[in-house]
């Protein structure tokens, strides 16, 4: 199952730490969706019929004509730091996103309809989509490594 939580309201220190709130207030998929408009599956990777199944649902329900693989890794990615410092950077999304994750580990954090953050750590076999119009920020976890596939519309 996806886990998703509650971040405590000013995070400090290393972004790739957990950032529970005290206590650690998580949430179900249903209220992810209910309060971001996210929705989170988590995919059987050992069956290729059913992953294919619910990817290629989602990409006809959210329109989504591209693809491709993004790995970051903290070993061969040139300037990997300044790339998590980027990526963390929050950012309102312009148009419906997803991912997959096929090999390591990210957080993405969502903000929810009351402007609280939302932490979803994304393992393999979690696929996300996020709607457009939500802020939204990303980092790996400590391990530094993430491979994922991210599906996105194009202008063809």
């Amino acid at each position: 199952m996806v886990q998703m939580w509650y971040m405590e309201a000013y995070p400090c220190g290393d972004p790739r730490l957990p950032h529970h709130m005290f206590p650690p207030k998580p949430i179900t998929p249903d209220e992810l969706t209910r309060k971001t408009g996210t929705q989170a599956f988590k995919c059987d990777m050992m069956d290729p019929v059913s992953w294919g199944k619910r990817v290629a649902i989602m990409k006809i329900e959210r329109k989504f004509n591209g693809e491709d693989t993004y790995i970051l890794d903290g070993a061969n990615t040139v300037e990997f730091e300044e790339k998590i410092e980027e990526l963390f950077e929050e950012t309102e999304n312009k148009e419906d996103q997803a991912r997959m994750i096929l090999e390591g580990a990210a957080y993405y954090d969502v903000e929810d309809c009351d402007g609280r953050w939302v932490r979803i750590l994304c393992e393999y076999g979690d696929l996300i989509v996020i709607p457009a119009g939500k802020n939204i920020r990303f980092t790996t976890t400590p391990k530094n490594f993430v491979k994922m596939r991210r599906f996105f519309k194009t202008n063809s």
